[in-house]
Order: C-alpha cells, then structure tokens, then sequence
C-alpha cells in the first residue's frame, strides 16, 4: 500500500516540480537525525553538494540525536524544514533515485568522500566560548580539557534504537584510557568523557575525577560546547566523531576499523590515526596494511562481517592509546618526527596499488596521520 501511494503521489508531483525548478533553485534532502554521526556529517555534506544559491527543502526522521544542534541547522541561509518535505522527498525518490530535485544517499553518503577538503558552509553559533567559561567555571573544569569517547551498545539500548546492523567490533571498554587518564591528568588537563554516561559503565570509579553528562545534568547544548571547545577529541569509529568534523578540527581517531580508504575519507583533516588489529586465523597472523585497506565488505549487515570471513579483531591497548596521545601533544607543538614523516611516508607507499589519487588526497588534502609507535612496533605489517 505504501509503494502505491508513493509511486502514485511522486508520479503526481515530479512533473510540477520539475516545471517549478526551472524558475527556483531548490532540493529536497531527508536528514537521518536519529544518529549524531548522520546528522552532523550528512547536513554539512548536503550544504556542500549543491551550489550556494540553492534552497534546500530539509525533513527529518521522528527521533533527533542532538536538538540543540538541529535547531541551530534550522537556522542556515537557504535551508528550510517542514516534517511536510519528507512526502515529497521519498516520493520522488521512489520513481527516481537519481533524481535532480533530491539530494539522495548517495550524494551525501559517498562511499569516498571528498568533502572535508572544503571549509564548512555551516553557519555556528556565535559566541559559544563565553557560555562554556561559566561552564567551566561552575564545575571547576579547566579551561584546557580532552574530549574522551568510547563506543558501546548502551546508547542504542537506553533510547530504544533499533539497529539491525552487527557494530560490535566497533566497540571497546573506556577503561583502557586509563594510561593516558593518568598522563593527561599529570599535566592539568581537565578530562570529559564525551556523549551520555551510563550508571553500568562506572566511569569514576577510579581516581582521577572524568566529567560526564550525569556531572553536567546533560544537556544537549553542553554535548555540543564540550566536543566543539576540547583541545582535542579522543573518539573510536564513532558518530560523535561528527560534532568535531563538520568544525575540520583535529581528532585521535583511536580502535579505527575498517582500515580502508573510504573509511579514512571521513576522517577530519590532520587527524592521528590508530586503527585496530585484525588476525586471519586461517593465516595464522595479523593482516598486513595493504590487505587491511583492501577489505571492502559492507559493514551493513546483520552478522559480524569479520567473524564471518574468519577474523579476529583485536583491539588497541592502553599503551598504545597513551602513546598516540602523547604524539598528538607534541604534533599540537609542531614537534613531528623524522620517525613520523618516514614511517607514514612508508606506510601510504606500502598501500599506493589500490588507489593512488585517493591516496594523496588522504595525505596531502586532509593530511592525515597513522599514529607514529603503531607503525614502529608493526613494521612487520608493511
């Protein structure tokens, strides 16, 4: 019944607005608000498809990660929201998914994504830094402090979300911070665990003091704040990764997976990266750089993908964490090392087979880095 309606209705419609799109610029686009990730990233790269003077029509789904974001999105030039939009988006989609007057998954989901060589065209809010002091001020943060996340299934359980897709091997534990805890700690930064807390995690059960969401009575407006005015963000291949993206700031993308270069296209420019391990039990040992980057399966789907094909994936440890974040404090410097230089230099070469322009957008455009020891103590995967 509803493939009826929609085909009949966008049947109805697409004509008229095709006549209408020869007087005025204008797109219709659904923004997946569900998830902070689609929301943030997907907006910025929806601004980004079509020429400035275009009016966009946006909908968006029932549930919204962040309020305070989408709110201040409303707000853009040449952007409108209507819930009345989203009948006229799947409609038209649905007699044709190419269709010139929608901007479709694929234009702002791509699977290589090229749109963080760009500056953002959205339009933030003024003066943010202001309220975060009082913030700060009120819950004895310095003014210096990180951004700390981990992935787990929590948030998706709590809100009622119903994901068919296996993200598993995305997650890990937020107790293995606990070496660069100590290390930030040691040098007065003030640490955040960013995103919701949840009583079964048991973030501060240990010395020294994490500020989380259950700290600040959370609010989506400090969510915002907190990830946008970090020194920096330490975030796993996660969606809150998106908050910092569409402000191109600099983050440690720490347990990256897949390793491979679509993946990477999404990272912010001059971001660290440290992706996870993955053992091939057949082969009795660890993927190779080149073989990580070639797996291409899709990460959509019920099963574990890996677990599917054989592989074991392996998480990084706190050590290994501790000493991506040291870099990044001595890259904040604009301290590099010749190491850093060399070994990433190598590591790029290693991988130049499979595509050598997305290569060099990945390391000259965004400029992106694999952390510096990973790639010393695994120089055995080149």
């Amino acid at each position: 019944m509803k493939s009826i309606f929609l085909f009949s209705f966008g049947s109805l419609i697409t004509p008229i607005f095709k006549i209408l799109a020869l007087f005025i610029n204008f797109k219709f686009c659904h923004l997946h608000s569900t998830r902070i990730g689609h929301l943030t990233i997907n907006f910025d790269v929806a601004l980004l498809s079509v020429p400035k003077h275009t009016i966009i029509l946006f909908s968006h789904d029932n549930n919204v990660a962040n309020k305070y974001i989408l709110n201040f999105f409303k707000k853009q030039k040449k952007v409108l929201f209507l819930s009345i939009f989203k009948y006229f988006y799947f409609s038209i989609s649905h007699i044709n998914p190419s269709s010139n007057l929608i901007i479709n998954w694929n234009k702002f989901q791509p699977k290589f994504s090229l749109h963080l060589k760009n500056e953002s065209r959205i339009i933030f809010p003024y003066n943010t830094k202001k309220k975060l002091e009082k913030i700060l001020n009120k819950y004895q943060i310095n003014k210096e402090f990180v951004g700390l996340h981990s992935r787990n299934e929590l948030y998706l359980k709590r809100n009622m979300i119903h994901d068919n897709n296996f993200h598993d091997f995305r997650n890990f534990d937020f107790n293995d911070y606990k070496l660069a805890i100590k290390y930030l700690d040691n040098k007065n930064i003030s640490l955040i665990k960013l995103g919701e807390t949840f009583v079964e995690e048991n973030i501060n059960s240990t010395n020294p003091k994490i500020f989380t969401s259950l700290d600040f009575e959370s609010n989506q407006e400090i969510d915002y704040l907190l990830n946008t005015h970090a020194k920096y963000n330490v975030i796993g291949n996660s969606g809150v990764s998106g908050i910092s993206s569409i402000h191109r700031k600099k983050i440690i993308y720490i347990n990256l997976i897949p390793l491979n270069l679509n993946n990477l296209s999404y990272c912010s420019p001059g971001s660290l990266i440290l992706p996870k391990k993955i053992f091939n039990k057949q082969k009795g040992r660890f993927l190779t750089f080149k073989e990580n980057t070639e797996i291409e399966f899709s990460i959509h789907q019920e099963i574990d993908p890996y677990k599917k094909y054989d592989l074991s994936v392996v998480n990084n440890s706190p050590k290994e964490i501790l000493d991506t974040i040291i870099e990044m404090e001595e890259k904040l410097l604009d301290n590099s090392s010749d190491d850093s230089i060399r070994l990433n230099d190598l590591f790029w070469k290693n991988i130049t087979d499979n595509n050598q322009k997305k290569i060099s957008y990945l390391k000259n455009d965004l400029k992106l880095f694999i952390s510096t020891s990973f790639l010393k103590n695994n120089q055995n995967l080149f």
